[in-house]
C-alpha cells in the first residue's frame, strides 16, 4: 500500500475513533491538507474508503496473529486467546465499540466487516485443532467452537450497549474470550 492511501486510512481511523461515522470526507481532508479529488483518486467514495479501512485492519491483524503462533514462549493456549483478541499496536486505540454504527449508515460496509470476521479463522482453526488433538480442549465440531467465537465478535459489535459497559472494546473482547475459553478448555 502506497504511503497516501495508508495516510489517508490513518487519518479515517483517527476521525473514526473522535466521532464515529459522523465525519465528512471535507473534515477529513482538511486535517490531512489534501483536496478531496485526491481521496476520490484513491478511493470512490466513503463506502470504499471504509471497505479499506477495514482491509488494512485485517492485514495488520494477520501479521499480529502469525507474530503470537511463531512466538515459541507462548503456550498453546494462550496462543488462541492471543489470536482471537489480537490487534496490532497501531490499532489499539480503534473505539471499536462504535462499529455498530455501520450497520445502519453504510450495511454493505457491515456486511463486508461481518465477511471478513467471518472468513478470517485459518491460523485460529489451526490452533484450535492443535488443542484438540492434544486433549487441551474439548474435542468438539471445529465449526461449532467457531461459530461461538464469531457469534460473540459480532454481538459485541453490533450493539451500541457496548459504550454503556465503561470498557474499552479489548477488555470487553478479553473478558468475552475468557468465559468461552472456560467453557472449552479441559
Amino acid at each position: 500500500m502506497d504511503d497516501l492511501k495508508e495516510r489517508i486510512i490513518d487519518e479515517t481511523i483517527m476521525r473514526f475513533n473522535k466521532v464515529g461515522l459522523k465525519f465528512t470526507l471535507d473534515e477529513l481532508v482538511d486535517g490531512m491538507h489534501i483536496s478531496k479529488k485526491t481521496v476520490y483518486k484513491q478511493f470512490g467514495n466513503k463506502a470504499d474508503l471504509l471497505k479499506a479501512v477495514i482491509d488494512y485492519v485485517f492485514e495488520g491483524i494477520r501479521e499480529k496473529e502469525i507474530e503470537i503462533i511463531d512466538d515459541d514462549s507462548i503456550d498453546l493456549v494462550q496462543k488462541i486467546r492471543l489470536s482471537i483478541v489480537c490487534l496490532p499496536d497501531k490499532y489499539k486505540d480503534i473505539d471499536f465499540r462504535k462499529v455498530y454504527q455501520l450497520k445502519t449508515k453504510y450495511p454493505d460496509v457491515y456486511e463486508y466487516l461481518i465477511y471478513r470476521i467471518e472468513n478470517s479463522w485459518d491460523n485460529v482453526d489451526r490452533l484450535l485443532i492443535k488443542a484438540m488433538e492434544k486433549k487441551l480442549i474439548k474435542d468438539m465440531p471445529l465449526t461449532f467452537v467457531r461459530l461461538i467465537f464469531i457469534g460473540s465478535i459480532k454481538q459485541l459489535i453490533a450493539s451500541r450497549e457496548m459504550l454503556k459497559v465503561g470498557l474499552s472494546f479489548s477488555e470487553i473482547m478479553e473478558t468475552s474470550i475468557d468465559v468461552i475459553m472456560a467453557g472449552i478448555l479441559i
